[in-house]
């Protein structure tokens, strides 16, 4: 090699290493003028105090960085999304929802690969961040944190029947709910062993529905998009119905004919009847972890991994896991992604979980919950998440209430119910 392709091949890394620096902005001195007064809009579902510290200790390495943030609402998400791109004034950053992803990733952003790559995604996070990968492999949002279905305990209750630990099975499940259960001389239910088997009042009820369908082995759409939900399954020579055992299971829980009856719709939401100590065992989110815990002070209560099918071969919850994405809409994308790579990092992430009461998704923080009560539950839990194509939530959600409802009065056969709620998925695609 003569001195001039040493020479040459010097200067291209030269200038590889400091383009890197530049897009990283770890030399914030390069940037033009243009570049040095950066404001960044982002949405989130939390309180603005939860990531207040760390646009502060971004801003400490950049010159006139400003970051807006705005906390809204998972119910008007969507509109309020649609409608600020339609304005033309996109947020830089969204705190996106797995669920929303099959609907709207084509309105995201790839990251620029010298920032996050598929390999990232793959083996630093949970088993679910992959959802936010694209066809191509580019990343579609940063994994920020999860919100998993977990089994909630009253512990007071659990204690007074001499239940010793929360049950691991659904089997175990179906046994000490019955156990729990009190019912007045007229047979109502005053104390509820579990809440399943309605939707009108129980707000979680279609993702219950959809964890037992997942655990069970229904797919609901597969992978290549196609609606599939109630084919049959065939392991070895045997069929299963997976979907109808699963739906059949949770609506017996609410049949007055059924000893298993634990549940009705004449009582109160779930959340509110746990919350006043006449629930013993209720299906809720991470996130209402803390809601429950400030609304009644004295309940005693804990957290488990839902229950599992005996045998099965890995734990399986539902849920939504949260990405930091970046709007093809928004002004400020490279900025934004940059913003996002801190945000993620190992520290800001359990960072940010510890003031919202949650875990970080990352594979490299999760050993650090396990000598907790609660927060290795959370951590279990997050490793756990199992997630489907949803093709439009807040449509299926009312699809899911309202088969488990036509179930629960007796309107059609397990079968026909099943089949009407197929149909109306199909009208999403």
């Amino acid at each position: 090699m003569n001195k001039l392709q040493i020479i040459i091949i010097g200067g291209a890394i030269i200038i590889a290493v400091v383009a890197v620096l530049i897009v990283t902005g770890i030399v914030p001195g390069l940037k033009t003028d243009g570049e040095s007064g950066v404001s960044i809009v982002m949405w989130g579902f939390d309180d603005e105090s939860a990531v207040r510290d760390l646009v502060l200790k971004f801003a400490e390495s950049r010159q006139n960085f400003d970051a807006r943030y705005s906390k809204k609402d998972i119910v008007s998400f969507e509109s309020d999304f649609l409608n600020a791109i339609a304005r033309g004034e996109a947020p830089d950053i969204v705190v996106f929802p797995s669920d929303y992803l099959k609907k709207h990733k084509d309105k995201l952003s790839a990251s620029p690969a010298i920032l996050f790559t598929e390999r990232e995604i793959i083996q630093q996070y949970i088993e679910a961040a992959s959802v936010f990968l694209g066809t191509k492999k580019e990343v579609l949002g940063a994994p920020f944190y999860a919100d998993p279905l977990a089994l909630f305990i009253n512990n007071d209750l659990f204690t007074k029947n001499f239940i010793a630990s929360p049950p691991k099975t659904w089997d175990e499940f179906l046994n000490d709910a019955a156990k729990l259960t009190r019912k007045d001389s007229s047979g109502n239910i005053v104390i509820s062993g579990a809440a399943l088997g309605r939707a009108e009042n129980i707000q979680n009820a279609p993702l219950i529905l959809t964890t037992l369908f997942l655990q069970s082995g229904e797919k609901i759409i597969n992978d290549s998009g196609e609606i599939t939900l109630n084919e049959p399954l065939n392991i070895g020579e045997v069929t299963l119905h997976p979907a109808e055992s699963s739906l059949q299971f949770v609506i017996d829980f609410a049949n007055p004919k059924k000893n298993s009856q634990s549940w009705s719709g004449a009582l109160p939401e779930a959340r509110d009847a746990f919350i006043n100590g006449k629930l013993a065992m209720y299906f809720g989110k991470i996130s209402e972890y803390n809601e429950i815990k400030n609304k009644n002070a004295h309940l005693s209560f804990s957290v488990a991994l839902l229950p599992q099918l005996a045998g099965a071969q890995r734990p399986v919850t539902g849920g939504e896991i949260f990405a930091l994405a970046v709007p093809k809409a928004s002004k400020a994308q490279l900025q934004a992604w940059q913003f996002i790579q801190f945000l993620a990092s190992a520290e800001n992430s359990a960072s940010y979980a510890d003031k919202t009461g949650n875990v970080s998704p990352r594979r490299d923080v999760l050993p650090v919950y396990q000598k907790e009560s609660i927060l290795s539950v959370f951590a279990n839990s997050v490793l756990a998440l199992k997630l489907w194509p949803n093709p439009d939530p807040q449509r299926a959600d009312q699809i899911f209430r309202t088969l488990i409802e036509d179930m629960a009065i007796g309107r059609f056969t397990l079968r026909d119910s099943l089949e009407k709620a197929k149909a109306r998925f199909m009208e999403l695609k």
